[in-house]
């Protein structure tokens, strides 16, 4: 049987909690499959929590059809599918497809005045991403755009928006910015090192740097520092649960959950994880294979050995993500088995051509992901 197809417990570090074993009792138990067709991915976290996961939408369970593949442009994040649009950040700028795989606008690219370094978020039908020292506001439909302020720093990360959605924050190389939806300015906060890392949701904010450290604040409007933690290498993912705490992964690994209460410090560390990781009862990190953790013991659920590079995308009961010529979709149950040794985990396997390498999102009843092959042609595909 290939190794793909070997799924067990992996190895893991706990810092709170011990190893025990694989258990029957386990949060993905409970997952189902989605059953709405229209749901959109307006930010590269999926929802604001930056969990990557959307419980209720609609997206292939068994081997898929290509509903469109079209060439594109080098990629430079997962594509953003909101307002019947699908927006892909590009080395040379964003790209926007219908639902219909035509392509309807570019924004960037030859232009000498807009120079687009972040992937998008979408907020009412407009988009906001990070310029070279700046933050701009552009219209979802058509690619027109509105505004855009000046910063003190160069954006690194995507921007994050408020609950209300009146505020933005952004990550650059010179810490945080706070914008509000209508250009303006309104605060800055120096973290030492270029962010790498931003996640929001309700009041609660908290910014990775490529230094390692971890900031969580409260309140986007004028940010109040709550704490801060040095961890182990640049943070690639921050995740807010659903009450108190977050999932953080550093490249290279650990993944790990973060409590307030503990001002920070580790509930659990597994090494599993350096390309990202869904959030959805369990924790799925992907790192070279496919790790499922108890979010809230740090228990080891299951695990494969399967070659993984793409950051994953959750829908519904099933975990997407991709590698070498491959897109690859997973039961989060580990499907069938008894402890820790599993059969059927994965439940489809769809050939690309090239490497999937920079993430995928779950929308409209599709799953999104660009593919380059070895001569730089790049391919966005779309699989219901």
């Amino acid at each position: 049987m290939p190794s793909r197809r070997r799924v067990l417990c992996a190895a893991s570090s706990l810092a709170a909690v011990g190893v025990a074993g694989c258990t029957d009792d386990r949060p993905a138990s409970r997952a189902s499959p989605g059953t709405d067709a229209d749901t959109e991915w307006p930010q590269p976290g999926g929802s604001d929590r930056f969990d990557c996961y959307r419980a209720d939408a609609v997206a292939p369970r068994e081997s898929p059809d290509e509903r469109w593949a079209v060439e594109t442009v080098w990629p430079a994040g997962r594509p953003i599918v909101a307002d019947e649009r699908v927006i892909l950040p590009t080395q040379a700028g964003l790209v926007a497809y219908g639902l219909d795989g035509e392509e309807r606008w570019r924004l960037g690219f030859d232009d000498d005045e807009i120079d687009v370094r972040t992937a998008p978020i979408v907020v009412d039908g407009i988009g906001y991403a990070g310029t070279r020292g700046g933050l701009l506001s552009f219209s979802v439909e058509d690619g027109t755009t509105d505004w855009e302020v000046e910063l003190e720093g160069s954006p690194q990360t995507a921007p994050v928006v408020d609950y209300d959605r009146e505020h933005l924050v952004v990550g650059t190389d010179e810490g945080l910015s706070g914008v509000d939806t209508g250009g303006e300015r309104i605060w800055q906060r120096e973290t030492f090192a270029d962010v790498s890392a931003l996640a929001s949701w309700g009041d609660s904010l908290y910014a990775g740097t490529e230094g390692g450290k971890l900031y969580a604040y409260y309140d986007l409007e004028e940010p109040q520092g709550m704490w801060q933690r040095q961890l182990d290498g640049r943070v690639v993912q921050i995740a807010l649960l659903n009450g108190d705490g977050v999932v953080v992964s550093v490249f290279g690994g650990p993944t790990s959950r973060r409590d307030g209460e503990s001002a920070g410090d580790a509930r659990w560390s597994t090494e599993a994880g350096t390309h990202g990781f869904v959030v959805a009862g369990d924790t799925y990190a992907v790192g070279g294979g496919l790790t499922s953790v108890h979010t809230r013991t740090g228990e080891c659920q299951w695990a494969v050995d399967d070659h993984l590079r793409a950051p994953p995308a959750g829908a519904g009961d099933t975990v997407y993500t991709g590698g070498d010529g491959f897109v690859v979709g997973y039961a989060m149950n580990g499907g069938t088995g008894v402890g820790e040794y599993r059969m059927n985990a994965e439940r489809w396997r769809y050939e690309v051509d090239g490497a999937v390498t920079t993430g995928l999102a779950v929308a409209d009843g599709a799953v999104f992901a660009t593919a380059m092959n070895d001569d730089g042609d790049t391919t966005l595909y779309a699989l219901e």
